[in-house]
């Protein structure tokens, strides 16, 4: 009988120290351009992204290490404190993280989805702007639809299609405005 319970508690201990047990994720911390150096004859996305880069069209524009790229159609910048522009295109650009300053101003992108706390974001112009979290800050050109779920969230931009806002303290402040719902208190939306 003894035998019998000391295996049924060896396995129940093993069973609980392996939910115990980091699970590996398939997202990446932090997606980053390739190093092979590219030529800028023209105008590019790495040479905008970058800069540092020459003004001599004849000289490679090197990628930094840390500048975001775009794969499978998806730009995805992750962490806390960092100071990042892309400035090519992709389909979409997910920004998750706290403290992070985003500049997607030349960028040619369709829709940003920033999730999470003190979040500043450049845009010009996109097809949605999807913001989940505390305190962003985003300047921009036009957006088609914005959607905001949180509190203490400030869009200022030229235009924006639609509005979608639930939460508390949030401002959205445009020149053009169309449609808008909201829940929550003390939003402000409009133009000043």
């Amino acid at each position: 009988m003894r035998r019998a319970a000391a295996a049924i508690g060896a396995t129940v201990l093993v069973g609980m120290l392996a939910s115990c047990a980091p699970v590996a994720s398939n997202e990446p911390d932090r997606i980053v351009r390739p190093t092979t150096p590219q030529t800028s004859a023209s105008p590019s996305a790495s040479r905008a992204a970058t800069p540092e880069a020459s003004s001599d069209a004849t000289v490679p524009a090197v990628p930094g290490p840390n500048d975001p790229a775009c794969i499978d159609g998806v730009v995805a910048i992750r962490g806390t404190d960092l100071d990042l522009a892309f400035a090519g295109e992709c389909d979409v650009v997910r920004i998750e993280g706290a403290s992070l300053d985003v500049d997607l101003e030349r960028a040619r992108v369709a829709n940003v989805l920033a999730s999470g706390d003190r979040i500043e974001i450049d845009l010009g112009s996109v097809d949605s702007l999807e913001i989940t979290g505390q305190s962003a800050d985003v300047d921009a050109a036009r957006l088609g639809a914005l959607t905001i779920a949180g509190d203490r969230n400030s869009v200022d931009a030229d235009e924006v299609g639609t509005v979608s806002v639930s939460g508390n303290d949030n401002h959205v402040d445009a020149d053009r405005l169309g449609a808008v719902t909201q829940s929550g208190d003390r939003n402000m939306i409009g133009n000043d």
